[in-house]
């Protein structure tokens, strides 16, 4: 290989190598709760600070929009300047975020805090994969991937539970507050992370890093907005219409430069780019499912913030069990079929919930919920792990950059998408059932959503109500349901591509930059088993 790092995995303790693990997954753990835990507050931040429901989907969306935008930004320079030294900026500016984001007065004050930790959060995620890429060797490092995941996977569980818990018992800002500890534990924890970089000397690409940055915060600010402000609204073409400029821009800079930030012939290889693409739809389909059902438990079945949390909790149980599993099934049986079980495994649980009620018992509910996790966990351990063995260990931070942009860019446009869908399915469900019941002013109300209804419902006599509230109930339920069918049929689609692209076997080796010289055209030969 042309490059060398100031630490490889044979100069890495067996004990050691374990210790720098359970420290990434440390950081990813902050990252992934912030993901979720903060959904929770919504309500209390909404009464506390006077946030409109736009300032409340920002407080949220701020987060991931500048995630989303500077990961790329964020694994480039930790490939350039150190993986360790990035983590640790990124670690303290995501705890600057947090205290600003507890202390801070103004809902406006709230959403520049959340940017603060998306920042923060970009310098961190891409950090954890690329470390543990330099530390564990090639035969080890599916299985640690798969303890990287399950952490993940812990993390998106326990978010909703903690953020419940910790509301009804303490307040809002005790969410933000909760970061501290996690973060000083990781911070301690990186005195035993050896640093690594790539070595070449080639400088930041500044070009590419101000396209890529721009053009995806574009993208996904489109993403985010085009559902509330339309998707033909003049905003949203604009926004859509720079991603495409300024990304298109990109991929003209990164093809001439001799140093490109993300070097566009990964993608001429098919496990990296299948691997890529069937982890963006299973994520796709998979979050909104969350989505739609923290709503489900809240508004329709009565239950509380922290009940909601723990009903999703057995979906990150089964991501927990099946995350390690994967990094012993893959060296035997390949990524390809772990993936196909793993969109079985899926469109399985999203089906059942398909049948879910007013009335549907718990025990109807999680055990989909744990089918579906379960095949979550399977799978997309082997993917990241076909994503990180693609590309040389000096690109890691590039390569892991891409693999979490895919998951953010998934996330935010299945629920930005099949949100939209269902948002219209629900509006023509309560249309059909109170038109001529009601007046017309309080079914344009009610078909905003299940939350208003509930409210409109509240002032209006008794009898009228209850009507209303039945209607604004079985509508959503319908049209979440329909949702569902949506999310399954997403991956349906992930279930051909990894059948065309996804490899039976496994990279026995890590990529270099020699074999992509000796073949310019990126081909990549079915990788040998490990």
């Amino acid at each position: 290989m042309s490059t060398t790092l100031d630490t490889r995995p044979d100069e890495t303790s067996s004990r050691r190598r374990w210790l720098v693990l359970a420290v990434m997954s440390i950081g990813t753990l902050i990252v992934f709760i912030d993901n979720t835990v903060v959904n929770t507050a919504l309500p209390a931040i909404s009464i506390d600070l006077g946030a409109s429901t736009s300032t409340l989907q920002w407080i949220v969306d701020a987060y991931v929009l500048v995630l989303a935008g500077l990961l790329l930004l964020g694994g480039s320079l930790g490939d350039r300047f150190g993986r360790k030294r990035w983590m640790i900026v990124g670690l303290f500016v995501f705890g600057a975020g947090s205290v600003g984001a507890a202390l801070t007065t103004t809902a406006g004050g709230l959403v520049g805090f959340r940017g603060v930790q998306g920042l923060g959060a970009a310098l961190v995620l891409p950090a954890t994969l690329s470390i543990i890429t330099n530390v564990f060797p090639r035969g080890e490092r599916a299985k640690a991937i798969g303890i990287w995941t399950a952490v993940g996977g812990l993390g998106i569980g326990l978010g909703p539970v903690l953020g419940g818990w910790l509301v009804d018992n303490i307040g809002w800002s005790s969410v933000f507050w909760l970061h501290i500890p996690v973060l000083a534990a990781a911070l301690i924890g990186m005195i035993f992370v050896p640093e690594s970089r790539d070595e070449r000397d080639l400088g930041l690409d500044l070009p590419g890093a101000l396209l890529s940055t721009t053009g995806l915060i574009a993208l996904v600010y489109g993403i985010i907005q085009g559902p509330e402000a339309g998707w033909s609204s003049p905003e949203i073409l604009v926004a859509f219409g720079l991603a495409v400029t300024l990304l298109t821009g990109f991929a003209v800079v990164e093809a001439r430069s001799e140093a490109p930030m993300l070097p566009l012939r990964f993608f001429r290889q098919r496990d990296f780019t299948g691997a890529v693409l069937t982890l963006g739809l299973i994520i796709f389909g998979m979050l909104v499912t969350f989505f739609f059902l923290t709503q489900f438990f809240q508004i329709v079945q009565g239950r509380s913030a922290f009940e909601a949390g723990l009903l999703i909790i057995p979906a990150s149980v089964g991501m927990i069990l099946g995350a390690p599993l994967s990094g012993v099934l893959v060296k035997k049986i390949g990524p390809r079929y772990l993936v196909l079980a793993m969109a079985g495994a899926m469109i399985t649980g999203v089906l059942l919930l398909t049948g879910v009620e007013i009335d549907s018992s718990t025990l109807s509910i999680i055990i989909p919920l744990g089918i579906f996790g379960f095949g979550a966990g399977l799978g997309m351990p082997a993917l990241t792990d076909t994503v990180m063995a693609a590309v040389p260990e000096a690109d890691a931070g590039v390569g892991s950059a891409v693999n979490d942009v895919s998951r953010e860019l998934g996330g935010a446009l299945g629920i930005a998408t099949i949100g939209s869908f269902v948002s219209s399915f629900y509006r023509s469900n309560v249309s059909d059932a109170l038109v001529g019941t009601v007046p017309n002013e309080v079914v344009e109300l009610v078909g905003e959503s299940v939350g208003v209804a509930t409210v409109v419902a509240a002032s209006l006599p008794e009898e009228v109500g209850a009507t209303v509230i039945a209607a604004a109930n079985q509508a959503f339920i319908d049209a979440m349901n329909t949702g569902f069918r949506i999310s399954a049929a997403v991956l349906v689609s992930a279930i051909v591509i990894a059948f065309t692209l996804i490899p039976r076997q496994m990279r026995a080796e890590q990529a270099t930059e020699e074999r992509k010289v000796d073949d310019p055209a990126g081909a990549v030969p079915e990788p040998s088993a490990a």
